[in-house]
C-alpha cells in the first residue's frame, strides 16, 4: 500500500481514525442485463488483493447475503447470487446503492429508489426470524435513516479517498439531475411516500399481510413480487389470487420465478389492477389475506399524493 503523501513524514500530529471505505453504484439498465455489478476501479486498486471468492453484504435489517465475485482483467463483479439480492429488494435501474466496506470481504449496503427514499427492507422468513406465526413483518423506518440521494451524496464526498464510483455512474447521476423533477418536487414526492408508509403501519391487519411501496417497475411492467414468507406460506404456483378494494375486485395469477421456485409474482391482471385503481410511484399498498379458498387479498391503497 502507498503511503498517504498527504501526511508528512515526522509528523507529531495524531492522525484521525480513518473511516471505512466506501462506494456507491447507479443501476444501469446493462447492470439490470448482465446480472451483475462492477465494483469500482479505484476500490479494486486498493482493496481487490483483500477480497476472497464470496463476499457478504448485509443490509440494515440485519439480512445477510452471501454473493460470489468474479474477476477478470483486473475487474471484480458481485456476481453469483447478485440477482437473487436484486430481486429480493426489487431493486430496478435508476436506484442507489451505497457499499461501505467492513473488512474482510464484508459490506454493509444501504439501497435507495428512484425518489430518493431509502426502501424498506424486506424480510427473508429462511433467515430471519418471524415476528407472529401468521403475519408478514412490517420494516419500521427510521427517519433518519431515510435520506436521499444529494444528502447522502454531499455527506459522503467530503472524503474522496473513501468514496468511488465508475465516471458513467457520476455521467448518468448528473444526466439525471438534470433531466429529472426539481428538487421541491423531489422532497415532495419523498415526504408524500414516507408520510404514506408511516399511515400503512398504521392499519392492523388481522390476517395475514405484507406491504408493499410501489415501484417504476411495478407499476409499468406487467408484474409484483410477493414476499418469498408469505407466497410460501399461503399461495401456490399458478393459483388465481382476487385483489379486493372499496371500488371492486380484480384477478391476477401467482407464478413462480423461472430461476428461484420460491420466489412468486403476481402476474396475468397484474398491470389491469395497477392501471384501473391509479396507482402511482411512491403509493403504498397493504394487502391482507381475507379468505383462502378462493384466496382474496384485501387491498388498502395510501395514495402518496394525499399525505405530500
Amino acid at each position: 500500500m502507498v503511503p498517504n503523501s498527504s501526511h508528512p513524514h515526522g509528523s507529531s500530529s495524531p492522525m484521525a481514525p480513518r473511516r471505512p471505505p466506501h462506494f456507491f453504484k447507479i443501476i444501469l439498465p446493462s447492470a439490470m442485463a448482465e446480472k451483475k455489478l462492477r465494483i469500482p476501479a479505484k476500490f479494486v486498486r486498493e482493496f481487490g488483493d483483500k477480497l476472497s471468492a464470496r463476499a457478504t453484504l448485509t443490509v440494515p435489517n440485519g439480512q445477510i447475503w452471501q454473493v460470489g465475485l468474479e474477476e477478470a482483467q483486473s475487474k471484480i463483479w458481485f456476481q453469483e447470487g447478485w440477482r437473487d439480492f436484486v430481486e429480493h429488494h426489487s431493486i430496478d435501474h435508476g436506484y442507489f446503492l451505497v457499499f461501505r466496506y467492513e473488512g474482510n470481504s464484508n459490506f454493509s449496503v444501504l439501497v435507495f429508489d428512484q425518489t430518493s427514499t431509502e426502501i424498506q427492507y424486506p424480510w427473508n422468513n429462511k433467515k430471519c426470524q418471524r415476528g407472529r406465526e401468521d403475519q408478514v413483518d412490517l420494516i419500521k423506518l427510521d427517519d433518519s435513516e431515510n435520506s436521499g440521494h444529494d444528502e447522502l451524496i454531499k455527506k459522503e464526498m467530503s472524503n474522496s479517498d473513501e468514496l468511488s464510483a465508475e465516471p458513467e455512474d457520476r455521467e448518468i447521476l448528473v444526466g439525471k439531475r438534470r433531466a429529472g423533477t426539481s428538487s421541491k418536487a423531489r422532497e415532495a414526492m419523498s415526504r408524500g411516500s414516507k408520510r404514506a408508509i408511516e399511515a400503512a403501519k398504521m392499519l392492523k391487519p388481522k390476517s395475514p399481510s405484507f406491504m408493499a411501496i410501489m415501484r417504476f417497475h411495478q407499476i409499468h411492467s406487467c408484474f409484483m413480487y410477493v414476499p418469498v414468507g408469505f407466497a410460501i406460506n399461503y399461495i401456490r404456483t399458478h393459483q388465481i389470487v382476487k385483489l379486493q378494494t372499496c371500488d371492486g375486485q380484480w384477478h391476477a395469477t401467482c407464478c413462480s420465478h423461472k430461476r428461484s421456485s420460491s420466489a412468486m409474482q403476481l402476474r396475468r391482471g397484474w398491470n389491469i389492477f395497477c392501471k384501473e385503481n391509479n396507482l402511482e410511484e411512491g403509493d403504498v399498498c397493504v394487502f391482507e389475506l381475507i379468505k383462502r379458498k378462493p384466496i382474496v387479498l384485501k387491498v388498502s391503497i395510501f395514495r402518496m399524493v394525499d399525505y405530500a
